[in-house]
């Protein structure tokens, strides 16, 4: 089946001539009757119109011929915090990447220890804390705290180690 005979099976589908189709998509009716005429073959921008138009239709199906003309929706799944982490190299990034290691030691293996690949300055500031500071110790066995990070309100950050 050619691309000519998906555009009229599209056409047939949704029950429209070519003058209401070539409207619907917001090309010109010459250029739809062009391609029908087998004259012309469509461009990119046409199949793209179409899809845009019904985005029902599959793409594989209307550009390739492959698969059912329908288009397969897969239900969007929003990822929960426990979701394994791709950690494929495919994945580009348009940041400079974060090394990770795996925790061996902790509850779930999903945690991850994340270093940061350069180190950021500390600014030095003298911690005097508007209200007194509660502290308040938790005992995990076998961890040690190793750095606290304290964030203030003026984007500034403190390292107690």
């Amino acid at each position: 089946m050619s691309e000519k005979d998906r555009i009229e099976k599209v056409m047939q589908i949704e029950g429209m001539n070519s003058a209401v189709f070539a409207s619907a998509i917001g090309i010109q009716g010459s250029t739809l009757s062009h391609i029908l005429n087998g004259r012309n073959n469509p461009s990119l921008s046409v199949l793209q119109s179409i899809l845009n138009r019904f985005p029902h239709i599959s793409p594989e199906w209307l550009i390739m011929g492959q698969g059912t003309i329908e288009r397969i929706v897969k239900q969007p799944q929003m990822p929960s915090l426990f979701d394994p982490i791709d950690e494929s190299p495919s994945k580009s990034s348009i940041s400079e990447p974060i090394k990770t290691e795996k925790n061996t030691t902790s509850i779930s293996s999903n945690q991850q220890k994340i270093q940061p690949t350069t180190e950021i300055p500390v600014q030095e500031t003298s911690f005097q804390p508007e209200q007194p500071v509660q502290v308040q110790q938790i005992e995990v066995p076998g961890k040690i705290v190793k750095k606290i990070i304290v964030y203030y309100s003026d984007n500034t950050f403190q390292e107690l180690q």
